[in-house]
């Protein structure tokens, strides 16, 4: 096993030809670096000094990916995670495991495999009920990209219904929200969100058939792929897909259905991670354009 330093705090790392991906190894679990070795930059945000007051203590965000409870709540998602953490080698990666939280008797663990040749990675989220009653929850996968860069959220087109009657679209907007921020642009195949120094916040999420969102930076492309579920119930009025960005990151977020999770048992989401250079992103992931037109650049 390999490991290196964040900022004072150790590191476990994986590596194949395409990426390398750094684990805190102690703290979490969290992966804090996704370099692609083409470019030798982390595309995540690296924001060692970012710290939370909760009523359980300091909750240090670090930057990069993380695995939540939703909805969101200071009692349930901002319980520090800076102690406690396992890494177990695994077939082609490893797996972080955090300790049982004492508020909620929650587990996390999240396994990160590799191929050996191809270029991406499975990230599986895992929640265990360690406590003695039912919790009402969400896995939410959260991950925090580097500024200067733009999310695609792909959209719905078509009809659902035989007549073309029904709504086929639904948003939900956080209170700090605006429909007119600047970083936002609603188009009809592709939602773009920019980052840039605008202090103010901004979340946006909805219901995404597609299951996957991305995000460009420089001349790559970032996308996260996840299941979805129709007939299931999501949190935030019916969200698996949200966005979230400040003038120190973006924030690429996925959710799993809503489940009512039982004593000793578990519940599991993932996601599948892909960087392309722009002349290599799939045709068929942006219906047919390219991604000039899609950024309107």
């Amino acid at each position: 096993m390999l490991y290196g330093d964040f900022y004072g705090h150790k590191t476990v790392l994986l590596e194949n030809e395409h990426f390398r991906v750094e684990c805190l190894a102690e703290a979490g679990p969290r992966i804090v670096r996704l370099i692609p070795l083409w470019t030798g930059e982390n595309l995540f945000a690296e924001l060692p000094n970012a710290v939370a007051q909760t009523p359980q203590g300091e909750f240090h965000f670090y930057g990069g990916h993380r695995l939540w409870l939703a909805p969101e709540s200071a009692s349930k998602s901002h319980i520090p995670d800076n102690h406690g953490v396992t890494v177990k080698e695994v077939q082609n990666g490893i797996r972080l495991t955090g300790a049982e939280e004492p508020r909620t008797g929650i587990r996390k663990t999240i396994t990160i495999q590799m191929s050996s040749t191809q270029p991406f990675i499975i990230v599986k989220h895992k929640l265990e009920n360690l406590g003695d009653s039912p919790i009402k929850l969400s896995l939410w996968a959260i991950t925090m990209l580097r500024t200067k860069g733009t999310a695609i959220l792909p959209q719905q087109l078509g009809s659902v219904d035989d007549d073309g009657l029904l709504p086929n679209r639904r948003f939900a907007l956080w209170p700090y929200t605006r429909w007119d921020d600047p970083r936002l642009r609603l188009g009809d195949d592709f939602i773009t969100v920019k980052t840039d120094s605008t202090a103010n916040p901004m979340k946006l999420g909805y219901f995404n058939p597609h299951g996957w969102m991305g995000y460009v930076y420089d001349d790559v492309m970032f996308v996260k792929r996840f299941g979805v579920r129709r007939d299931e119930e999501y949190p935030d009025t019916g969200c698996n897909s949200e966005v979230y960005v400040t003038s120190r990151t973006m924030e690429l977020e996925s959710l799993g259905p809503i489940v009512e999770l039982g004593p000793k048992l578990d519940v599991v989401h993932t996601e599948t991670w892909e960087v392309y250079k722009d002349n290599d992103i799939p045709k068929d992931l942006l219906g047919g354009k390219t991604i000039d037109e899609v950024l309107q650049r």
